[in-house]
């Protein structure tokens, strides 16, 4: 049985990445993996991106694709993102967090991100080379990650701590 799904919100059509799509169409084809970031400079955030390049290539075999919404400049995320080798990855800069409210995530209560589980993997993702960096953006924002199909919202993760590690294999599967 496919899963629920849920239409996308309307303002999605106002949001063109980097090479002019908008999610909407983007998500014809075939579906995406829509990753919102905090910031750049999360410990988290940073993490994740690094865990996403690792495991790229089984999210596309599974016949999806990945996209980004960021909270910076376009500038200041194509220099983010190249050492990841992600230049042909769509991303969505959205400074003004709208598209991520319209997504349901919200702002972070402090409970959230200081807490003793997100403390303890701050300091165990540091250990392993994600420090905290200059953050940019709104650094209250909650990330969140959705898969899309045909304008609709087939899977959703959002965030409960900004530490929350989601399966993102599992979340890229369309079954």
């Amino acid at each position: 049985m496919p899963p629920a799904t849920r239409p996308l919100p309307e303002l999605v059509q106002s949001y063109l990445s980097q090479t002019g799509e908008d999610i909407a169409t983007l998500s014809q084809a075939r579906p995406f993996l829509l990753v919102f970031l905090r910031h750049f400079g999360c410990t988290f955030c940073r993490e994740a991106v690094c865990e996403i390049e690792k495991i790229r290539p089984g999210i596309e075999l599974l016949g999806t694709h990945l996209a980004f919404v960021h909270l910076a400049n376009e500038d200041r995320a194509r220099k983010f993102f190249a050492p990841h080798r992600f230049e042909d990855i769509p991303r969505f800069a959205d400074p003004d967090g709208h598209l991520y409210e319209a997504f349901g995530l919200v702002h972070a209560k402090w409970h959230q991100y200081l807490n003793p589980r997100s403390i303890a993997r701050m300091l165990g993702a540091s250990a392993h080379g994600h420090v905290v960096g200059k953050p940019d953006g709104d650094i209250e924002r909650m990330p969140g990650v959705f898969l899309i199909h045909r304008a609709a919202i087939l899977k959703s993760f959002r965030h409960k701590l900004v530490s929350d590690r989601p399966d993102y294999l599992a979340l890229a599967s369309p079954r």
